[in-house]
């Protein structure tokens, strides 16, 4: 081979280990376009990210407000009425025979016994108020498709005895008993009802936020604040457990339907089990701008008994 053959060689061999400027134009596109996949591929796992760590911590927090109005309602209590008729002929056949007589006194007697025993009559109304907040003659549960309202019975903790100083004049002084007057209420936004404490932290000076209620009281405190017209402090007085909650419904369940409302003083029973169906949102998102989550819960509440209907009574009333 001649000396400029191998020369042209070598400088073949010499152009081919470089690159062309179209080659490293495709080059440049190709990696534009790798990189933007890449990016694209991490703001998805991001937003996912976002969204499943947001709907965990709604699952989470509708989870510990199912529990605490389970709890409630668990501890809920509606004594039985008292018989009093073994009392009252035992009173009347006592005073019939310590007078000896035909029985006119001791008749006398044993009727007034029994009028001053049996006040059945005298508890049938039921006082309402005109915010729905309710009083019940004996201890229970009231409630419609929006609120709920129930006496618990529980004992008093002992940090509970220790002195008690309400900084705000507004709210009503709650006092350690073992009988509490609980209530759920989904309270509107910019509403004059029950602060936010979190949110005066970020400036917040608004008349009130909105969101779940829980109202905790002396069952003798509200009902005399509810008796008594002290409705502003008694609207103001409880604790925002979480603003995420739009909306909030009852259902109560007698045995073969649900009713969508409940009161222990007519009806003389708690309801077999309550539903309840609550709707929240993110709070970092425009409301507008989202699909409120639902959550459902069945309640079986372990003091209630099949309401018992007396059906003699009612053939014998028709004649039959």
């Amino acid at each position: 081979m001649n000396p400029p053959t191998r020369a042209r060689e070598r400088f073949v061999r010499g152009r081919r280990r470089g690159f062309t400027l179209l080659e490293l134009l495709l080059t440049l596109s190709m990696t534009v376009v790798l990189m933007t996949l890449v990016n694209a591929a991490f703001d998805f796992y991001a937003f996912d990210m976002d969204s499943s760590d947001a709907d965990m911590r709604r699952t989470m927090l509708a989870s510990a407000v199912m529990q605490m109005v389970e709890d409630d309602l668990r501890a809920s209590l509606h004594p039985e009425p008292l018989d009093t008729a073994a009392l009252a002929e035992l009173l009347s056949s006592t005073a019939g025979a310590a007078t000896g007589q035909s029985g006119g006194d001791g008749g006398d007697a044993g009727d007034a016994a029994a009028a001053g025993l049996d006040d059945a009559s005298m508890e049938e109304d039921m006082s309402t108020i005109d915010s729905g907040t309710s009083v019940l003659q004996t201890p229970g549960l009231i409630g419609n498709q929006f609120q709920l309202q129930i006496d618990t019975s529980r004992l008093p903790r002992l940090e509970e005895y220790s002195v008690m100083m309400d900084v705000d004049p507004g709210n009503l002084a709650d006092v350690p008993s073992d009988l509490k007057t609980v209530t759920y209420f989904v309270q509107q936004a910019e509403s004059y009802g029950v602060d936010d404490p979190l949110a005066k932290l970020d400036g917040n000076t608004s008349t009130g936020s909105g969101g779940l209620v829980r109202r905790v009281l002396d069952r003798q405190a509200s009902t005399f604040a509810a008796l008594s017209g002290n409705m502003n402090s008694l609207n103001q007085t409880g604790e925002l457990l979480a603003p995420e909650v739009t909306g909030i419904e009852f259902s109560y369940w007698d045995g073969l339907v649900w009713q969508i409302e409940w009161n222990s003083d007519e009806l003389g029973e708690l309801p077999l089990a309550v539903k309840i169906q609550m709707a929240m949102i993110d709070p970092l998102v425009d409301a507008n701008e989202q699909e409120p989550r639902l959550f459902s819960h069945v309640v079986r509440l372990p003091m209630a008994k099949m309401i018992e209907e007396e059906e003699e009574d009612d053939l014998s009333e028709a004649g039959i």
